[in-house]
C-alpha cells in the first residue's frame, strides 16, 4: 500500500499548479545545486582558510569582493528583466520577441563587462601599492576579473527561469562550487597560493558560463507549460519601462553587493587584513543561510511575475503570505542552529585561529535571517513593477550603514561593522514590509486579462 501512496504523492507534487507548491518544486532544482555548493564549499573554505591563513585569506576575500563590487556597478545583471518581459511573451507564444529581448539583454550585459575590465586595469596599481602584490598576482587578479567580467550568466539564467527550466539553471550554478572543490584539492596536492586560488576561481566562472549557454541553446525553441493559446500577445516594453525596470533592479542588486561585499573591503583597507579575514569568514558561513533564501526567492520572483501577467490577484495575495510565514519559521530555527553550533562549525572548517569570528558570526547571522524572513518582500515589488520601492529600502539600509560604520569602524573594528551590518538589515526590512503590503493591497497589472475561452 505505501508505494501506490508515495507514487501519488509524488505524481500530485510534480503536477501541481498551486502557486506555492510551484515555487518549492522550482526551489527544489535549486536546492540542489546550492546544496551541493554549500557542502564543497565547507571543504574549500577550510582549505583556503588553513592554507593561506588569517591575513592571507582576508587578502584573497578583499580582492574577490573588489571584483563582485565592480562587477555590480558596471556589468547590467539582466535576469530579471528576462523573466519579468519574457513570460508574457511565452505564455502567447511570442518566440521571435522573446529571442529579440533575450538578445538584447545579452550585449547590454557583454558590454557592462567591458566597462569593467577597463575599471579594474585603471585600479589595479593603487591595490598593488595598498597590499604590495608581486607582478604575478596582479597578473592573476586581472585574469579573474576579465573572466568574470566577460562571462554572460545573467542573460542565460533569466532565459532559463522565464522557460520554467530551473533544472538547467541547477546545473549550471553547481558547476562553480565542483570546480573550485577540485582545483583547491589540486593547488594542496601542489603548491597552494593566492594566484593559484584566482587562477581557479577564474575557471570555474567561466565553465559556468559555457554550461549555461549549452543548458539555453539546447532547447532553442519551447512553450511555456502555461501556456494559454487563447492569451492576449503581449506588447514588447517601452524603452521607458525596460530601461527603468532594468535601472531599479540592478540599484536594488548594487546595493545589496555593497553591503555584502564593500564592507570586507573597507575592514581590509581600514583595520587590516587579518580582520577582514575574520569577518569574511563569519560572512561566508552566515551567507550559506542567505544561498537558502536564494534558492526560495528567484523561483518565487518568476511565479509572482506570472500571477501578475496573468491578473490573479488572489492567488498572487495567497502566495505572498503564505510564502512569508514559510520564511519567517524557517528564520527562526536557522538561527538557533547557528547558537548551539556556531563555534562547533568555525572550529571545524578553519581551525581554533579563527574563534575569534564567533560574536561576528552570530550577528551577521541574525542580520542574514532577518532578511530571510522577509525573503519575498523584495520580489513582490519587484513582480508589481514597483522596483522603486525595493530600491529606496535598500538605499535607505545602505545610508544607515555607512553612516554608522564611520562611527563604530574606527572604534570597535570588525564587531562594529557587523553590528551596522544587523541594524541595517532591520531598517531595509521594516521599508520592504510597508510598501509590500501597499503594493499586496493594490496590486498594478501590466497586461490585460486573458479572454474567456
Amino acid at each position: 500500500m505505501s508505494k501506490p501512496v508515495s507514487r501519488n504523492l509524488l505524481t500530485r507534487w510534480s503536477r501541481s499548479e498551486d502557486s506555492l507548491v510551484r515555487v518549492f518544486r522550482n526551489s527544489s532544482w535549486l536546492f540542489s545545486a546550492k546544496g551541493l555548493g554549500a557542502i564543497l564549499s565547507i571543504f574549500y573554505l577550510a582549505i583556503l582558510t588553513r592554507t593561506l591563513g588569517v591575513a592571507g585569506f582576508g587578502e584573497f576575500m578583499v580582492i574577490v569582493g573588489a571584483v563582485q563590487v565592480l562587477t555590480a556597478v558596471l556589468k547590467l545583471q539582466t535576469w530579471q528583466a528576462v523573466v519579468q518581459f519574457g513570460v508574457p511573451f511565452l505564455l502567447a507564444g511570442q518566440h521571435r520577441a522573446f529571442r529579440k529581448l533575450s538578445a538584447q539583454n545579452f550585449w547590454i550585459e557583454f558590454l557592462g563587462g567591458l566597462a569593467a575590465c577597463a575599471a579594474l586595469w585603471l585600479m589595479l596599481p593603487y591595490g598593488a601599492s595598498q597590499f604590495g602584490w608581486s607582478d604575478p598576482t596582479v597578473n592573476a587578479i586581472m585574469g579573474y576579473g576579465v573572466i568574470v567580467f566577460l562571462s554572460v550568466r545573467s542573460t542565460p539564467i533569466g532565459i532559463l527561469r522565464a522557460q520554467d527550466r530551473f533544472g538547467g539553471n541547477a546545473f549550471g550554478d553547481a558547476i562553480i562550487p565542483v570546480v573550485r572543490f577540485a582545483g583547491a584539492l589540486v593547488l594542496v596536492a601542489t603548491l597552494p597560493s593566492m594566484t593559484g586560488f584566482l587562477i581557479v576561481w577564474g575557471l570555474s566562472e567561466f565553465i559556468s558560463f559555457v554550461v549555461m549557454w549549452l543548458m539555453v541553446w539546447r532547447r532553442k525553441e519551447t512553450d511555456h507549460p502555461l501556456r494559454n493559446a487563447s492569451a492576449t500577445p503581449a506588447e514588447p516594453p517601452s524603452r521607458k519601462e525596460f530601461l527603468a525596470f532594468l535601472l531599479f533592479t540592478n540599484l536594488t542588486y548594487l546595493v545589496s553587493v555593497i553591503r555584502e561585499r564593500l564592507v570586507v573591503v573597507m575592514v581590509g583597507f581600514f583595520v587590516g587584513p587579518a580582520a577582514a579575514g575574520l569577518f569574511r569568514l563569519a560572512d561566508q558561513i552566515a551567507n550559506s543561510l542567505n544561498r537558502l533564501a536564494e534558492v526560495f526567492a528567484r523561483p518565487l520572483f518568476a511565479e509572482l511575475s506570472r500571477l501578475f501577467a496573468i491578473g490573479q490577484t488572489k492567488e498572487l495575495r495567497t502566495l505572498f503570505w503564505r510564502s512569508l510565514r514559510v520564511s519567517a519559521i524557517s528564520g527562526g530555527v536557522l538561527f538557533l542552529g547557528l547558537l548551539l553550533l556556531g563555534k562547533n562549525i568555525i572550529s571545524l572548517i578553519s581551525g581554533p585561529d579563527y574563534l575569534a569570528a564567533f560574536p561576528i558570526l552570530l550577528l551577521l547571522g541574525a542580520a542574514t535571517i532577518i532578511s530571510l524572513a522577509g525573503l519575498g518582500l523584495e520580489p513582490l515589488l519587484q513582480a508589481a513593477g514597483r522596483a522603486r520601492n525595493a530600491l529606496v529600502a535598500r538605499v535607505a539600509g545602505l545610508v544607515a550603514l555607512g553612516l554608522l560604520m564611520a562611527v563604530l569602524l574606527p572604534r570597535f573594528g570588525t564587531l562594529g561593522a557587523a553590528w551596522v551590518m544587523l541594524i541595517s538589515a532591520i531598517l531595509t526590512s521594516i521599508i520592504l514590509f510597508i510598501s509590500s503590503r501597499s503594493a499586496i493591497r493594490q496590486p498594478r497589472q501590466r497586461l490585460p486579462k486573458s479572454p474567456a475561452p
